[in-house]
């Protein structure tokens, strides 16, 4: 089956903090993770709906360094939720361009998403 994504996906299964409306906090594991969205899995069933935004904020893996996102859900069933990023700054632009480097995947195929990116 052709890929007709645009940003390539990596497999990740790192912790993350989702921020909603700068009060509720709900812990999620991202199963994978472009320079334009990500797939969550959570504890419980979702309690978002399409069109939600987010304020997603995770640790790099041995690193002192935060990204914050602001995303929106395009998709959630049962307990998985799908979002696209919205807005981040160019630091966390940077480090995720980073972070996905170190995954194995076609380097040539992430610079060409980062480029369309910046």
């Amino acid at each position: 089956m052709e890929q007709k994504r645009r940003y390539p996906r990596y497999a990740c299964f790192n912790k993350v903090l989702v921020q909603i409306d700068n009060v509720v906090i709900v812990e999620a594991t991202i199963l994978n993770v472009s320079l334009n969205g990500a797939l969550f899995e959570l504890a419980d069933d979702c309690m978002f709906e399409k069109g939600d935004k987010w304020q997603l904020t995770f640790k790099l893996p041995n690193s002192d360094i935060i990204l914050k996102i602001t995303t929106e859900v395009v998709h959630s069933h049962a307990n998985r939720v799908g979002v696209k990023f919205i807005h981040m700054d160019i630091d966390t632009t940077t480090n995720l361009h980073e972070l996905l480097d170190t995954r194995p995947a076609n380097p040539q195929r992430l610079a060409k998403s980062f480029a369309l990116l910046t």
